[in-house]
Parts: structure tokens; sequence; C-alpha cells
């Protein structure tokens, strides 16, 4: 007997032993969970009755960033179920639908069949399957109809991108505020004179953003987005007032946060209409936020924190 095959083996021994009862009758899929992957990193959406309830996104390290793309995909499956495994079980979810653009992959999970490099995933996708407790309905969704899911694989984290000149304008007309410095831009892409930006570049007032003292300003911040729980942070810390642009992205721990503390907020409008994308992104191939975009406004202030909802 080969001894590669002796973990699997184990493990069978060990399923049956378990004897744990499975449900014959196939339950109708409660929510689907729509997935993807890509070279820098994956992206996964939860939805039920086709209303997004929740995103989770995140990137590849270098080892995993040389698998092949099969590999990836099936991983992208993995971090999507364990990312929104708390969701699913607190909706009690007995059934989900999976959806991937890769064939490959749908067809591996479904029969329980892979090549060797592959069979360790495939493996950890059932038994996070089973560890949740739940069934599954795993399709094949074509490439051009999951955009969302794409987007967030190839998410540009470096923040290349900007809000249109006239959106920007619209906005503080809107919400009557005249924010005093740019936080997290570069030369190329700030909406103010006096900006500050992540790296030493051109003309920013500071670098090093997050160090920086943010008080005596109302600074109009649009961060990269893993830097977004470093920003609500900062402001706390600081009992300022502040205008944050982010995506509507629920399920994030920021947006959670977000909409808890009583944060007043204004529609900027879809991100492919009210963004610009900037030269790196472009030629990197990398994916604008998806989804909606939010001004939001967050006030810190002591006593300041019960007046937001009749500023606009």
């Amino acid at each position: 007997m080969n001894k590669t095959a002796i973990p699997d083996i184990n493990w069978w021994i060990a399923k049956l032993r378990a004897n744990i009862p499975a449900q014959l009758i196939q339950i109708p899929p409660q929510m689907t969970m729509t997935t993807d992957a890509a070279p820098s990193g994956w992206g996964s959406t939860l939805e039920k009755e086709l209303e997004m309830i929740a995103i989770a996104h995140g990137t590849w390290n270098k080892r995993q960033a040389k698998l092949s793309s099969n590999n990836n995909e099936i991983k992208a499956i993995i971090q999507g179920l364990r990312s929104f495994a708390k969701t699913l079980k607190n909706s009690l979810v007995q059934s989900l639908a999976i959806r991937s653009d890769n064939s490959t992959a749908v067809f591996d999970i479904r029969k329980w069949r892979a090549s060797t490099s592959l069979i360790k995933e495939i493996k950890q996708v059932h038994q996070t399957i089973e560890k949740l407790g739940i069934q599954i309905q795993i399709t094949h969704l074509p490439g051009v109809r999951n955009e969302i899911a794409d987007a967030l694989s190839r998410l540009s984290r470096a923040g290349d991108y900007k809000l249109k000149q006239k959106i920007f304008r619209q906005t503080c007309l809107q919400m009557n505020l005249n924010p005093t410095i740019d936080l997290f831009s570069q030369h190329f892409n700030n909406l103010l004179p006096r900006f500050m930006s992540t790296i030493r570049g051109h003309g920013e007032t500071a670098i090093d953003t997050l160090n920086q003292n943010w008080k005596m300003e109302l600074p109009w911040i649009h961060p990269p987005i893993p830097l977004l729980p470093a920003v609500l942070k900062k402001i706390r810390e600081e009992q300022i007032e502040a205008m944050i642009i982010a995506p509507l992205w629920p399920g994030q721990t920021w947006y959670t946060e977000l909409v808890n503390e009583n944060v007043q907020s204004l529609m900027l409008g879809w991100s492919k209409e009210i963004l610009e994308p900037g030269t790196s992104l472009i030629k990197k191939n990398m994916k604008l936020l998806p989804g909606k975009i939010c001004c939001f406004l967050m006030d810190r202030r002591p006593g300041r924190e019960g007046d937001l909802r009749e500023r606009f």
C-alpha cells in the first residue's frame, strides 16, 4: 500500500466510527455563497433572497500565490465558508448554494474526485461543511455573471483610485461641510490642497497618516479598505468629527461599527460611476471596490454624538 494513502484511510475509518447521521432529504438552499479567486487574492459574497448580507475578501501569501488557479478557487470556497460561519449558524442555515466560476472546482467538490494536489483542499471543504452541519448545492457560475466576487478577489487594496471631483463637491455641498485636509491620498489623487499620505511623495503636508495629529481638522478620509478599522479607532481616540468614504459592505467589522456608532451617512452611488481608477490599478488589472459607496459622518466630539441627525 502507498504510505501517502494511510492518512486518508484513517480519516475514513474515523468517520465510520463516529457514525454521525446525515440528512438524506435535499433541503432547498436558504442562502447563496458566491466565490472567486485571482492571483492576488480571493473574494466571496453571501446572499439571501437576492439581498447581499455579507462580504468577505483577503489576499494570498507568497506560497499560496504560486499555487494553481484550481487550488486557489477551492481555497476561496473554504475561506468563504469560514468567514460566513457565524452568520450561517446564527441564521440556522441548513442548506447553502455555492457558486463558483471554476468548473474544475465545482466538479471536484461535487464528485469528491480530484488530483493528488487538490485532495487536501477538497477534504477541507467537506470538513468545514460537516462542522457547520449544512448541506451544499454547488454549481458553476460563468465569470461574466460573477462580477462582485471577481472584483473582491482582484481588489485594489492600495487605494489607487479617488472620488470624482464633481461628486466630491456635491457631497460637501449636500452635507454642508468643508473638510480641511484629505487623508490617505497622494499628489495624483488628492481632492484638497492640504493632504497627508501613507508614503513620501510630492506636496503632502505629512506622511505616515495614522501617526499624525488629526485634531483641529475636519478630515476627508478615503482610506484603503484594510486601514478602516485603524481609522475608526483613531477618530474615537482623538474625539474628532470626520467624513469617511467607504463601501456598503455588510458583514465587515468596520461596517458594523459604523452602523452601531449612530453615524449619519449619505449615499454617493455605485463605485463604477463615482470613482476614478488610477494608472497602476489599470495596469495591474485590479478592480475598484464593488457595490455602492457612502460618505459617513462620524462625530466623536464630547457631547456631540446625538446631534448628527440634525445636520443634514
